[in-house]
C-alpha cells in the first residue's frame, strides 16, 4: 500500500475515491489527524500507483471535471459518511480499515508456516511421550527421531538412539564426538581447548542441506511455540502483504540460514525455534519504515522497542550466566538462542536496505 497524496474536503475525497473505484483502482482514504478536512489516499497495488497519481493531479486541477462525476456523497447532519446501501452510518476511518481488510491477501505463506510448526510440535510431542513410556527416567538430552533428523547438524551415528549419550562423550581416539560451540569452549577453557578439533557441519557436508533451515520449525514447549507463532502472525503477514512470494521466501530463508549457522557456531547443534527469523522480520520492517514509509508497514515503535529490550535483556542475562558458570560461582545456565536473535535482527536490517526486497521490486 502506497500513499499518493491528499484531497481537501470530505465530499471531494469521496468523489475521487468513487472515481478510482470506477477505474478498478483499489484504494482507501482516511482523514489526517493533524489537519482537519484533509484526506490522504492509499493505493493498494504498486502497479496502479502511477495511474492513480496521474488522476489525482488531474482531479486537483479541476474537481468539477465531468470525468470525475460518479455519484453524490451522502452526508448526514453530523458530517458522517453513510454506506451506499442501507441507513447504517460508518465513520471514514472505520470504512478505510474495512476496505483494507477486504482487499488484503490471504497471507497463505504465513499461514502455511504456522501450520507446519504446529504439526511438527504435535508430532514431536508424541515421540517424546513414546520415549517417556519406554524409559522410566529418560536422559536429559534425549533427542526424538524428529529432532535428530531436523536439527542443524548431528554427527553420523550408527545407533541414533544412543546419540544423546555420545553428544557429551569422546570418540575412541580422544576427539570430541560433536561440535559443542565456542560458548562451551570458553566456559571450560583451557581444559576444553581440544574441543576446537571437533568435527563441524558433519551431516550438512554429507548433503543434508535441509538442516540449514529446519531447526526453526521445531519448538520445545507450548509457550515457546505460542509466543513465536503470535509474533510470526503479526510480523510475517505484514511482510507478505507488501512483498512478492519469492521475496518473502527469500527473506525467510536468508535470515533463518544465517542466524541458525551463527547459533550453531556459538552453541552447537541443539537449538530450535522460529525466534531468530522473527527478530529478523522485525529488523526488516523497522528498516523499511525508515527507508520507504510509503510502503505502509503499521508496526508500532513500542513493538520494536519491546523486541529490542528483550534481545538486549537476554544478552545481558547470558553474559551474567557465562561469568557465574565460568568462575564456578553458581550453576546459572540459560537455554536461549540469543545468538540467533541478534544475528537475525542484524540480517533483517541489512535486507531491509536492499532495493531487491522493496515493495514492487522484481
Amino acid at each position: 500500500m502506497r500513499l499518493i497524496g491528499t484531497v481537501e474536503g470530505e465530499k471531494e475525497a469521496f468523489k475521487f475515491y468513487s472515481f478510482l473505484q470506477g477505474e478498478k483502482i483499489e484504494c482507501s482514504y482516511e482523514p489526517l489527524s493533524n489537519k482537519e478536512g484533509t484526506y490522504q489516499f492509499w493505493i493498494e497495488y504498486e502497479d496502479e500507483v502511477e495511474m492513480a497519481a496521474y488522476w489525482l493531479e488531474e482531479f486537483k486541477k479541476n474537481p468539477e471535471d465531468p470525468r470525475f462525476d460518479t455519484k453524490e456523497h451522502p452526508i448526514d447532519t453530523q458530517g458522517i459518511a453513510e454506506e451506499d446501501s442501507g441507513d447504517e452510518k460508518e465513520p471514514l476511518p472505520l470504512r478505510a480499515i474495512r476496505l483494507r481488510q477486504k482487499i488484503r491477501p490471504r497471507m497463505g505463506l504465513t499461514r502455511f508456516i504456522v501450520l507446519i510448526c504446529a504439526l511438527l510440535y504435535i508430532w514431536n510431542g508424541y515421540q517424546m511421550a513414546d520415549i517417556a513410556k519406554e524409559e522410566k527416567k529418560p536422559e536429559l538430552y534425549t533427542l526424538t527421531p524428529l529432532m535428530t533428523e531436523l536439527s542443524y547438524d548431528i554427527p553420523t551415528a550408527e545407533n541414533r538412539q544412543e546419540l544423546s549419550k555420545e553428544i557429551f562423550s569422546e570418540d575412541k581416539i580422544g576427539n570430541p564426538a560433536v561440535w559443542d560451540g565456542f560458548y562451551g569452549v570458553a566456559i571450560g577453557w583451557p581444559a576444553s581447548k581440544s574441543e576446537l578439533d571437533a568435527p563441524m557441519f558433519v551431516q550438512i557436508r554429507e548433503g543434508e542441506l535441509w538442516r540449514l533451515i529446519t531447526p526453526v520449525f521445531l519448538h520445545g514447549g507450548f509457550l515457546h511455540i505460542l509466543f513465536n507463532m503470535l509474533w510470526l502472525w503479526m510480523l510475517g503477514r505484514q511482510v507478505e502483504e507488501r512483498t512478492k512470494k519469492w521475496q518473502y521466501i527469500a527473506i525467510t530463508l536468508i535470515i533463518g540460514i544465517i542466524s541458525n549457522t551463527f547459533q550453531y557456531l556459538m552453541s552447537g547443534p541443539l537449538f530450535i525455534g522460529y525466534s531468530g527469523i522473527i527478530c529478523g522480520l522485525a529488523g526488516f520492517i523497522w528498516m523499511r519504515q525508515r527507508r520507504a514509509p510509503w510502503e505502509g508497514y503499521p508496526l508500532q515503535k513500542g513493538t520494536i522497542a519491546f523486541l529490542a529490550i528483550f534481545i538486549v535483556g537476554m544478552m545481558a542475562l547470558q553474559l551474567v550466566s557465562f561469568f557465574l558458570v565460568r568462575f564456578q560461582v553458581a550453576d546459572f545456565s540459560m537455554n536461549i538462542a540469543n545468538t540467533a536473535h541478534i544475528t537475525g535482527a542484524i540480517v533483517g536490517i541489512i535486507l531491509g536496505r536492499i532495493p531487491l526486497f522493496s515493495k514492487g521490486a522484481g
